[in-house]
Formats: C-alpha cells, sequence, structure tokens
C-alpha cells in the first residue's frame, strides 16, 4: 500500500484524463471551424462525461483514508484538524468559484434573465445543502454541486473509519463488503430500471446521482478499497502482476460500457435510460487498480480508463481555442434549450 503523503502517479494520471473528459462533456464544440459535426460516438462519448465524476466520488473516499486513517487511529491528528485539513481549503476554492461565476451571470443579460437564482437559492447554493432540497438547482460554478456531494462523506468519514478498522487485514471481509455496498449502490438504480421496462428520466437521473446522500456508498467503496490495498500484500492468492492485470481489465470493461452504449440522438437523452446506470454502474471498477502505484500496469490501468474518452479529447484539445471558448461562454444558455423548464421556473420565482 502507498504511504501516506506519497504521490500516486497513476491517480494522477487517471484524475488528468478523467477532468479533461469532464471540461470536454461541458465545453466542447458541437460544431468544428469547418462546420463538420462530431459524430454521434464522440458526442455520446463526452456527453457521458458525468460518468467520471463517480469515479472521482470513489477516489476521495481512496484518498482521504489513505491520507487520514492511520493518523486518526493513532490520534496524531484530532479530528478538529482533520476537518480542517480536509475541508478549509476546499471550501475557499469554491466559494471564490461561485462568487465569480455569480459576478458572470449578473454581468450578461442573456444568463441574468435566465440563471439568476432567487435569494433563498443562493443562500441555499452558499450553505450547501440546496442540492439536497432540489438536486437539479443550478447554483453559481455548478461543478460546486461535487463539493455539497462529497461534504456528506467527508463529514462522516472519521466514523466510517472505525467500523472499516475492524476489517484490517481481512481481505476477504473488505471484499465482499465492497460488493454490498455497490449493491447499495447500484441496486435500486438497476431495479428501477429494469421496473420501468429500460427507462429512467432526467428527473431520476438528478436523483440518484445530485442528490448528496447518493453517493456515500461510492465514497465508502474507496474507502474500503483503500482498506483493501493495505491487506492485500498479506493475501498470496493474487500477485501484484495479476491484480494489477484485473485492474486494466476493470477499467477497459467501463470504458467499453461508455462507447459501446447505444449512440443517443440528442444530448438531452445522453441522461435518461440506459446511460443512468453510468452514473453507479462504473464505481465498482474504479477500486480494483487504486492501489496499484508502482507497477507498470498500474500506469496502464489509468491509460485504458481514458480510452472512452480519448477521440472527444482529440476533438476538445484540436478544436480553436476561440472556438472552445464561444462554446464555454454559452454552455447556461445551452442547458436552457436542453431542459427549458428550469429556466422558466426560475424566472417564475
Amino acid at each position: 500500500m502507498a504511504r501516506a503523503g506519497e504521490e500516486l502517479e497513476h491517480l494522477t494520471g487517471l484524475r488528468s484524463f478523467l477532468a479533461l473528459w469532464i471540461v470536454c462533456g461541458h465545453y466542447m464544440p458541437g460544431a468544428s471551424a469547418d462546420g463538420s459535426h462530431r459524430s454521434a460516438n464522440v458526442s455520446a462519448i463526452t456527453c457521458r462525461s458525468f460518468a467520471a465524476v463517480d469515479l472521482f466520488i470513489v477516489m476521495s473516499g481512496y484518498v482521504t483514508h489513505l491520507a487520514y486513517g492511520n493518523r486518526l487511529r493513532s490520534e496524531s491528528l484530532s479530528l478538529r484538524r482533520y476537518y480542517l485539513l480536509r475541508m478549509a481549503h476546499i471550501l475557499i476554492t469554491s466559494y471564490v468559484a461561485m462568487l465569480w461565476s455569480l459576478l458572470v451571470v449578473l454581468a450578461v443579460e442573456e444568463y441574468r434573465d435566465s440563471f439568476l437564482p432567487s435569494i433563498s437559492t443562493l443562500l441555499g447554493c452558499f450553505g450547501f445543502v440546496q442540492h439536497w432540497i432540489r438536486p437539479a438547482t443550478w447554483c453559481p460554478a455548478p461543478p460546486s454541486w461535487t463539493i455539497e456531494a462529497l461534504l456528506p462523506s467527508w463529514l462522516l468519514y472519521p466514523f466510517l473509519r472505525i467500523l472499516v478498522a475492524r476489517l484490517e487485514g481481512r481481505p476477504g471481509a473488505l471484499v465482499m463488503w465492497m460488493l454490498v455496498v455497490y449493491a447499495i449502490s447500484f441496486g435500486p438504480l438497476l431495479s428501477l430500471y429494469l421496473l420501468q421496462d429500460g427507462h429512467l428520466n432526467w428527473g431520476q437521473f438528478a436523483t440518484t446521482f445530485m442528490w448528496p446522500p447518493a453517493q456515500l456508498p461510492d465514497f465508502a467503496l474507496g474507502v474500503l478499497a483503500s482498506e483493501l490495498s493495505a491487506a492485500l500484500p498479506s493475501c498470496s492468492g493474487c500477485s501484484g502482476w495479476c491484480r494489477a492485470m484485473l485492474g486494466d481489465a476493470a477499467l477497459l470493461g467501463f470504458a467499453a460500457a461508455v462507447v459501446m452504449l447505444p449512440s443517443p440522438s440528442t444530448h438531452a437523452e445522453c441522461q435518461t435510460d440506459s446511460n443512468v446506470l453510468l452514473t453507479h454502474g462504473g464505481s465498482l471498477s474504479a477500486p480494483v487498480p487504486l492501489p496499484h502505484a508502482r507497477d507498470l500496469h498500474g500506469v496502464l490501468a489509468s491509460a485504458v480508463a481514458s480510452l472512452g474518452s480519448l477521440r472527444g479529447v482529440y476533438r476538445c484539445t484540436t478544436d480553436p481555442v476561440p472556438a472552445l471558448g464561444q462554446h464555454a461562454a454559452g454552455e447556461a444558455v445551452s442547458r436552457s434549450k436542453r431542459f427549458p423548464g428550469e429556466a422558466v421556473e426560475k424566472r417564475k420565482r
């Protein structure tokens, strides 16, 4: 297992690929400078970038347990100090981004008419509670939703750590509990999908993905994976090379699912039906390669995770910068066209 404070290069690489995938999903132009439109496959891959967010949630659990688990257990780190280290700089950065985003909305009339939140909504956004009330709410700096989704997990982690410590050195029990937690994360969504004859609507996507408690099991998966990585060296059933190959296979399977699902005809359809299964369906693929910090296959696993988005990344990075900026500026307007009811409701308030 990697030591606390040690840079995990394979995770750094994986985060880079996932972050670029998310950026392309939000801001990649719908057509290039020569007027040619993106292919259906590229559009499907980039619009499914929400799947990358789920992997970030799992990785947050892994890194949190790696960085703070032993220190909390040995009492070399107090609970108060943990909360300060884990959240202070993140919250400050989020507030700066939200204030800047709000200023942009106020300055642009088109944004102001459609997206200026009410005072009560702003208070909920800055208090990181708005998505508990209405998961689909637009808040300044929309990625701040991720922080709101992770806050319950970070707050509850010291108590989760105590429960996980009881499984120390027991890889079999850890794997079993990972499967149980995965069933809690993905089972209800899959059951709903099957009961509704393969249909899930956007409201169900917003609730099962953007409602903060929905991300608690995926964070717990990362914590369990971190504890498992400490127990694996004592397990002789599978060598490091074997585990690394399993990691490659897991992420390759996840990338294949992103690529091979039927392409939606519109961006709005990308967050309905079978696409919604990607919000939690891939969460079990993330923990498999996480422990492999020092072998070549661990790096390969990180690269494999990006296969589902390489074509989109290529188009995103080769489109002219002015075009990218133009479409980035129009993201709020584009969203209002995809989900017009959201803007109408804001104007009513």
